[in-house]
C-alpha cells in the first residue's frame, strides 16, 4: 500500500496557517510603517512643535480651545502620519488639547534645504464642528 504524499495528508491545517501566516506578515507590515512614522515625527520634533506654536498664537484657536497643551508621545502615537517623497513631504494629524476644549491639529509640510516649511496647518473641532484654517 502506498503512502500519500505529505501535502496530500496535510493540506487541510496547512492551507489556514498559511493563510494566517500571511495575513499576520501583512499587519506587521503595516504597524512597521506606523510605527516609523511615529519615531520619525517624534524624533523630528520641530514638525508639531512649531505648527502647535502657530497655532497657539491664533486668535480664534485661543477663543475657542484657549490655551494649547504641549503634544505628547501618546497624541502622536494616537494620530495619523503620511510620510512620502522620500520622507520630505509629511501629513500629520494629532489630538490638542486645551483648557477650553480639544480638537485635531492637522500639518502639512515639506522639507526645503533641512527645514520644514509648512504648506496647511488647521484645527479641526467636533463640538460644534467647524474647521479652523490657520495656514493655507
Amino acid at each position: 500500500m502506498s503512502k500519500k504524499p505529505w501535502l496530500h495528508r496535510n493540506w487541510k491545517w496547512l492551507t489556514p496557517v498559511l493563510i494566517l501566516f500571511s495575513g499576520l506578515a501583512v499587519i506587521i507590515s503595516l504597524a512597521g510603517n506606523e510605527i516609523s512614522g511615529v519615531v520619525g515625527v517624534f524624533s523630528d520634533s520641530e514638525i508639531y512643535e512649531n505648527a502647535l506654536k502657530i497655532a497657539k498664537d491664533n486668535e480664534e484657536v485661543q477663543q475657542k480651545l484657549g490655551d494649547l497643551q504641549p503634544i505628547n508621545l501618546m497624541a502622536i502615537a494616537e494620530g495619523t502620519i503620511r510620510y512620502s517623497n522620500n520622507n520630505n513631504t509629511v501629513d500629520i494629524s494629532v489630538r490638542v488639547k486645551g483648557l477650553k476644549g480639544k480638537g485635531k491639529l492637522d500639518i502639512s509640510a515639506n522639507k526645503v534645504q533641512n527645514k520644514w516649511v509648512y504648506t496647511r496647518i488647521q484645527v479641526r473641532i467636533k463640538r460644534p464642528k467647524q474647521t479652523i484654517k490657520i495656514l493655507e
